[in-house]
């Protein structure tokens, strides 16, 4: 079984080169290092350098903020019941306002 999506790194850098001419490639290079060896996925890298390429204010250095926190990964996501507490909480609270 091989490894898919596969790292097409050189391609990739061929690709900002022609597609974003005001980036340093060396910069994009360093950047990326720094985020394979922060354990972002190969799959993840392509989608954040695509939408940085997209976007005209974007800088290499944007592809490590894109990156979440491990704690983040490993946080449990609040279910559905949390953001009814939290409207039946908004309700009561206009219904009955408190008086300064």
């Amino acid at each position: 079984m091989t490894d898919v999506p596969r790292p097409a790194t050189a391609q990739l850098f061929d690709l900002a080169a022609v597609s974003r001419p005001d980036w340093s490639v060396d910069q994009l290079r360093d950047v990326l290092a720094q985020a394979r060896t922060e354990d972002m996925t190969w799959g993840r890298v392509l989608v954040a350098v695509a939408q940085m390429i997209a976007d005209p204010g974007a800088e290499p250095p944007d592809l490590l903020a894109a990156h979440p926190e491990p704690w983040r990964l490993r946080r449990r996501l609040p279910g559905p019941e949390a953001a009814h507490r939290g409207a039946a909480a908004v309700r009561a609270a206009l219904q009955n306002p408190e008086s300064d």
